[in-house]
């Protein structure tokens, strides 16, 4: 899934980001609901920083989890983003045993999420790979800004509003965490780390 691939940053940073999608087959989405419902039930024990449903938003808007929850119908596609492999092998691992019938799809440093696949006991059948940027470069927002701005997928998190959540950090005028969650709501997907968003802002607020 695209939207969620192209995350930038170092292997550090990314090693505190991975973003995990429960998707039914399109034409066969009679009950998937509940599945999906379940999916993010089970994420709750492996301590996301978000979730989300393509239909429905994200816990950063009104209403939080149980809002998300309650609006989430079938044919749906949701997220549950975490920030350790341990999590994550454990999420995967229950998701077997879950046994669903819907599809997984990951998204994180390719040599990690492997591990965590062995270890959850899975094979994965299709891996993609980001190859980077081309073309005008110079046109981008800054790299500091754009490890903030790939972590939303759909662009709704842009390199301005993340410029603007910097200064105002500056200024005191908002913490880290707070401008984190603010961001977050924008991103409706649901695959905004505000864990790592909060340590970039603070980072580069602090430059």
């Amino acid at each position: 899934m695209s939207h969620t691939l192209h995350r930038e940053g170092t292997r550090e940073s990314l090693m505190r980001d991975f973003v995990v999608l429960a998707m039914p087959v399109q034409g066969h989405t009679e009950g998937s609901g509940e599945k999906l419902k379940r999916f993010m039930d089970i994420s709750q024990k492996y301590h996301p920083v978000n979730n989300g449903n393509s239909k429905a938003g994200n816990i950063y808007m009104d209403g939080g989890y149980e809002r998300l929850r309650e609006e989430t119908k079938d044919a749906g596609i949701c997220h549950a983003v975490l920030t350790s492999p341990e999590d994550l092998a454990g999420f995967l691992e229950e998701l077997k045993e879950a046994d669903m019938g819907i599809s997984i799809v990951v998204s994180g440093l390719m040599d990690v999420v492997g591990e965590c696949c062995h270890k959850a006991g899975l094979h994965p059948h299709t891996v993609n790979m980001s190859l980077g940027i081309y073309g005008k470069k110079e046109k981008l927002v800054p790299d500091d800004a754009r490890e903030v701005t790939t972590m939303c997928g759909h662009g709704m998190v842009t390199g301005d509003l993340v410029m603007d959540m910097v200064q105002r950090i500056k200024k005191g005028r908002i913490t880290p965490e707070d401008a984190s969650k603010e961001l977050a709501a924008l991103c409706v997907c649901g695959i905004y780390n505000t864990e790592r968003s909060a340590e970039l802002l603070r980072r580069m607020a602090e430059r």
